[in-house]
């Protein structure tokens, strides 16, 4: 079939008026989906596998529900466009959006298909790669790529596994400490504790990535950085989903963000590959050297000997980490200070481990605090939608047929998008208080496809302990000293999108001895 792109170039050459241009463009749309809907309900007959569309104003690209994203977006009510998107609609269904069938699920066997079983048949690169819509901030990296381009990504970032990074409570006590001693010091005091939280986090994750600590903490105006690199994250989520529209607006602003982090970064690589160079020159001259440095950026250039790669393999690290694990405290203390009760169920729980310092096995061993973490990753997960582009023809378990019990047929160049907020959220799984923050509700789970904050298969998160030990260790240790906790702040959770939401407003609280 002739495509548009080619039927426009033979109009424009043979000076067609514009009118019938227009025309034959029309007919041409109506004419692909026509048979394209057709043979598709054909061949989804053939195999047993059902389609489920939902009606759209703009049937050809999908615009209207573009510009609903979008809106959503700017006035930062996303969460809520995601639920309304799902509501009175089945549990799997598909739209248009920009020409592309998107596949929306909330179902777990279809999100176990696209992370685990069908593993192979779903990717990220044709939408985050292949798009251009990272670069420059990155190109080749983690969370861009697919087979051995991620298969060489994910060994880069084997730092992230070591049980002595991961499980180390001497590596996050002093931030820990350094922390504390910053809160106010009469009770009472309102404060906004996430500007500090992002410090204290930049502050821990700058040592384990470039083997030195920034000292935000003690230095605020060195957390300017993070400014930018919010602004990359926001931009870069607008550029991969509207990539076909670049064109059409002025993207300096993000341009400026991602020439600040390229400068910030390639200070460290350049610095690490002059440390390397006369390590070897030392080793070749038969001279005594030191121990290797043992932070994430040795690592990584030490198997990247070009820089331009490796500043985008490391940028897909740090920048979107920076982000993830400081927001995610927040949200427990916002969630904890507007439940006084949830609080002193964690401090009775902190108070019976006695006086010693915890390990990593004794914070995983504690029910209720990992109850609070698991409560705010299923209210306010930082990996709100799940979307995998599909890379050959396959197929989900569920969502197909009249009831959406048959397996759906996924053709190659689908997007599968699986709403992690509306899952979560989902009374048929957790019940007719699934708003509500019940820590309880976790005692005695297992991880199941249900919930699965840090996902399944090949591409879970790396970092799912070393997060899980930071942010447990934090609490604790607020536990141990405050006895009450008070929200400032009597909005609701208004979130503002990053790489995942934080609250609009910060995280204003007051605490007390």
């Amino acid at each position: 079939m002739i495509s548009l792109d080619h039927l426009i170039e033979l109009a424009t050459a043979h000076k067609v008026p514009v009118t019938a241009v227009a025309s034959i463009i029309l007919i041409t749309l109506i004419n692909r989906l026509f048979f394209s809907n057709h043979l598709n309900s054909e061949e989804a007959a053939k195999k047993g596998v059902s389609t489920s569309r939902v009606f759209q104003w703009d049937p050809f690209y999908g615009l209207d529900m573009v510009y609903s994203q979008v809106k959503a977006l700017k006035n930062d009510y996303y969460l809520d466009w995601l639920r309304r998107l799902h509501q009175n609609r089945p549990k799997t269904f598909s739209i248009n959006f920009f020409g592309i069938r998107q596949i929306c699920t909330i179902e777990s066997e279809n999100l176990k298909a696209i992370q685990a079983t069908n593993f192979k048949d779903f990717g990220l690169e044709p939408m985050r790669r292949k798009t251009k819509g990272a670069m420059p901030f990155a190109d080749k990296g983690i969370s861009t790529t697919d087979g051995k381009n991620w298969e060489f990504a994910r060994f880069l970032v084997k730092p992230f596994f070591y049980r002595e990074v991961y499980a180390s409570i001497d590596r996050v006590r002093p931030y820990v400490d350094r922390f504390m001693a910053l809160l106010p010091e009469e009770d009472g005091v309102e404060f906004d504790a996430q500007p500090l939280i992002q410090r204290w986090f930049l502050d821990l994750t700058s040592e384990f990535i470039f083997g030195e600590s920034m000292n935000s903490m003690d230095h605020p105006d060195r957390a300017d950085i993070t400014w930018s690199m919010l602004t990359v994250l926001r931009g870069g989520r607008l550029r991969i989903q509207f990539y076909r529209f670049l064109w059409a607006f002025n993207w300096n602003w993000w341009l400026e963000a991602v020439y600040k982090v390229h400068d910030f970064v390639n200070v460290h690589i350049r610095s690490t590959y002059a440390e390397i160079e006369e390590r070897k020159r030392l080793i070749s001259e038969g001279k005594e050297v030191g121990p290797e440095r043992t932070d994430l950026l040795w690592f990584m250039a030490s198997n990247v000997p070009e820089e331009e790669e490796l500043r985008s393999q490391l940028c897909l690290v740090f920048v979107p980490n920076n982000d993830t694990t400081s927001i995610f405290i927040s949200n427990c203390l916002w969630h904890l200070a507007r439940h006084p009760e949830a609080w002193k169920k964690l401090r009775e729980e902190v108070a019976a481990c006695g006086t010693e310092q915890p390990t990593f096995e004794s914070l995983r061993r504690m029910t209720y605090l990992n109850g609070v973490m698991n409560e705010t990753h299923r209210l306010t997960p930082n990996n709100v939608v799940q979307v995998r582009a599909a890379l050959n023809d396959s197929t989900l378990p569920v969502g197909g047929g009249p009831h959406g019990k048959l397996p759906m047929q996924v053709r190659k160049g689908d997007l599968v998008s699986v709403t992690k907020t509306v899952m979560y959220r989902d009374p048929d799984i957790w019940g007719p208080d699934a708003d509500e923050f019940h820590p309880e509700r976790h005692d005695g789970l297992r991880g199941t496809w249900d919930f699965l904050p840090f996902g399944g298969g090949p591409r879970r998160c790396p970092a799912q302990m070393m997060v899980q030990t930071e942010a447990g260790y934090m609490l604790f240790r607020m536990a141990q000293k405050f006895s009450r906790i008070e929200s400032r702040d009597s909005a609701p959770y208004t979130p503002v999108m990053r790489i995942g939401p934080s609250n609009k407003t910060g995280t204003k609280i007051a605490l007390y001895k």
